[in-house]
């Protein structure tokens, strides 16, 4: 059982040096909003209400009631998500599950 926690207790260490490593990239960065994609349009019309990745232009709506604009590409699929928004007063990224995208 010594053994077991040990074991257990070095793959938490692991798990905590990776977050920490990954939040590094974020010193001076605020939280500005934690919400859910609700839907998408792009400049041709084309729409849809789950996250199907950014396309350069592409609107997000966030929550329904703000929206934001992809300026990197990536694709991700997903239903609903929820996301967290980042500042450093010139960049706003977002961040969902592990992938990081600029909007604005």
């Amino acid at each position: 059982m010594k053994n077991l926690f040990c074991f257990l207790l070095i793959i938490c260490s692991y798990a905590h040096a990776d977050l920490a490593s990954k939040l590094s990239n974020y010193v001076g960065y605020t939280i500005i909003k934690v919400g859910n994609i609700t839907g998408w349009q792009d400049d041709n019309g084309k729409k849809g209400d789950s996250f199907e990745g950014c396309e350069y232009g592409r609107r997000l709506f966030i929550d329904y009631t703000l929206q934001v604009t992809c300026s990197t590409y990536r694709y991700h699929y997903a239903y609903r998500p929820q996301a967290v928004f980042l500042s450093n007063q010139s960049r706003i990224i977002m961040i969902l599950d592990d992938d990081e995208y600029d909007v604005r």
